[in-house]
This record gives structure tokens, C-alpha cells and sequence, in this order.
């Protein structure tokens, strides 16, 4: 299994932002170009990430399109 490294930091977590509540966020790492979130997540709450949709590191200040991790 591959897992996807932040560009900069090397961390493996991202986060994306809610899109109606910028301060409300979902934590998640990509394995094989898949997005997987934590596992306490329910998954009908977690929100549709797909190439376009701005990522950020959890560790430092990188942030990009999601295609660029995957």
C-alpha cells in the first residue's frame, strides 16, 4: 500500500475544510489515491474530496489541490 507524503514535510495527514464552516475540518490520509478518513468519522458526514478540491498538510503550511498528493 502507498501512502501519500505532504510535498514539503513528508507528514501523511491532510485535512479538508468543511465548505459551508471553514473553522470545521475532516482529517484524512491517502492510501493508493484513495481518501481515508479517520475511522470515527460516520461517512455519510465525511465530504466529497475529488481532484480539484483545495488540501492542506496537517503539519505545515502546504496546501494545493488534491491531485498533487494522490
Amino acid at each position: 500500500m502507498t501512502q501519500s507524503k505532504c510535498p514539503v514535510c513528508g507528514c501523511k495527514k491532510f485535512h479538508v475544510k468543511n465548505p459551508e464552516d471553514d473553522y470545521d475540518i475532516y482529517e484524512f490520509e491517502c492510501r493508493d489515491g484513495e481518501v481515508c478518513f479517520d475511522e470515527e468519522m460516520d461517512a455519510g458526514e465525511c465530504p466529497e474530496v475529488n481532484d480539484a478540491t483545495e488540501t492542506f498538510c496537517n503539519q505545515c503550511a502546504w496546501h494545493d489541490k488534491f491531485n498533487k498528493i494522490k
